[in-house]
């Protein structure tokens, strides 16, 4: 995406303001920008923030074969990540022209400056080394990008710890940081980037200038030193002709600056090793956060009530005509018939059947208003004696199917009088003349007492009761 340009009357306003020495965010024009650093909890990681400027780094290593040309030294890659976050000018995956001047001046400064031992890496000579990343990720940019992205890079690799290894004759042994120590890389010093932008063919010069200025100034000028006033890198973006003295200045600038910046990431590594030591989890980067945001997980929790309302009762009339709910219901299976319910009727139908047939030739009779209840036992216990000797009389009865209204059939029995009182000892002899009439009357008679369970449960309690009276 192409940047878009500023304005005429903005640039105009920001060179009026530089040239009268003042800047819109309160600073002069050698004054540089509040820093800020921190490492994170793991080992090799750290964000460092110049102004509004953002940069995380991470460094990892891996194990890796050596080229040919130096068989006996580790390498070190850097790789950096414009992410549009950063600035909407960015693309995704691409880098652009912004993005390949950093990759190039990070490598200058930190690896070709050989600020780290590289023959350390070495495991195996022509065999195994150490292959160091360095990722770099932008996450705002509001200029002196290169000083930030350097600064957080050399942070990193000081904060960083590679496994420790134990050779082997025909293998290596590498060691997790609960088996033994990692191991720190061997930095000899420390480059630092200063950004200083040049107004008027370098006439003026405007330190840490943001990403507005350095829009309108003619160009600027990177130097990168350490705090034993070594030059490490210098470059410059445009085709200005600087005289000695100007450079000489830039120059001074920039170790007074790296000398500054280098007691702070050596105060930053010292406060994490001291925990570390102390067996403490540092805090990482959680304190970037606001306090807001990281105590709002442990404050005590608001109980919140809800307002009163009045609420009327419903009238018992109201509640009648409220629809039941059904919860879980299958609404496929309304007004279906189950499996369970065909089995059942099935098994019923079936027990009618032989219970039909098993009192066919036994008379149910309905319930007279007319006739006492001591009438009624004694005519059923007359019934029942005279059964005995008539068996080749035909009997009509009018038996009704159980569950159903229909008359299901008709047999012909003799009717005897109402009027007619039993007589007991008839019944005795009777019982006692034959065997084959006593097991002829039990017979009738459990099949009475079956009948009446469905015909009536209070008759057969009484029909008990005389059945004890005639056997004492």
């Amino acid at each position: 995406m192409r940047v878009q340009p500023l304005t005429i009357c903005e640039k105009a306003v920001i060179l009026e303001a530089l040239k009268a020495g003042k800047r819109f965010d309160y600073r002069s024009l050698e004054e540089f920008r509040e820093v800020k650093l921190v490492v994170g909890a793991e080992v090799g990681t750290a964000i460092c923030t110049i102004g509004s400027t953002k940069v995380m780094t991470a460094i990892s290593a891996q194990i890796a074969e050596p080229s040919s040309m130096r068989p006996h030294k580790g390498l070190i890659s850097i790789d950096v990540d414009m992410s549009p976050m950063a600035n909407y000018a960015n693309e995704h995956d691409r880098l652009g022209s912004k993005g390949m001047e950093l990759i190039r001046l990070l490598e200058l400064i930190i690896r070709d400056s050989r600020c780290i031992d590289v023959e350390s890496l070495c495991i195996r000579a022509g065999k195994e080394i150490w292959k160091v990343r360095v990722d770099v990720r932008i996450l705002d940019d509001d200029g002196s990008l290169l000083d930030c992205a350097c600064l957080s890079a050399i942070t990193a690799l000081q904060h960083f710890r590679r496994p420790n290894v134990t050779l082997e004759p025909h293998h290596t042994l590498i060691y997790s940081e609960y088996e033994k120590a990692p191991v720190p890389l061997n930095i000899y010093h420390m480059p630092i980037c200063t950004t200083i932008g040049l107004l008027d063919k370098g006439q003026m010069v405007v330190i840490d200038p943001t990403d507005k200025e350095a829009a309108c100034l003619d160009g600027s000028i990177v130097v990168a030193c350490n705090k034993r006033r070594e030059v490490c890198a210098l470059h410059q973006s445009t085709n200005l002709v600087l005289s000695t003295k100007q450079i000489e200045r830039c120059v001074k600038l920039a170790m007074s600056r790296a000398e500054a910046l280098t007691a702070v990431v050596s105060d930053v590594i010292k406060q994490d090793q001291r925990e570390r030591s102390a067996f403490k989890r540092p805090d990482g980067f959680a304190i970037t956060a606001p306090s807001l945001i990281l105590t709002t997980g442990t404050a005590a929790s608001i109980q919140i009530t809800a307002p009163l309302t009045s609420t009327e009762q419903e009238s018992p009339q109201k509640a009648l005509y409220q629809p039941s709910v059904i919860i879980n219901e299958n609404p496929l299976s309304v007004g279906s018939v189950t499996q369970e319910d065909v089995d059942n009727d099935a098994s019923i139908s079936e027990q009618v059947d032989i219970i039909q047939s098993s009192v066919g030739k036994v008379e149910v009779t309905e319930k007279q208003s007319s006739i006492s209840n001591r009438k009624r036992e004694e005519k059923e216990v007359d019934d029942l004696l005279d059964g005995l000797d008539d068996d080749e009389e035909e009997e009509d009865v009018q038996t009704l199917a159980l569950g159903t209204e229909n008359t299901v059939q008709d047999v012909h029995m003799q009717e005897e009088d109402e009027d007619e009182t039993p007589n007991l000892l008839l019944a005795k002899k009777k019982k006692e003349s034959s065997s084959l009439q006593l097991i002829t009357f039990f017979y009738d008679f459990v099949i009475c007492l079956f009948v009446s369970l469905f015909c009536d449960f209070h008759r057969f309690q009484k029909l008990t009761s005389l059945f004890k009276t005639l056997l004492k």
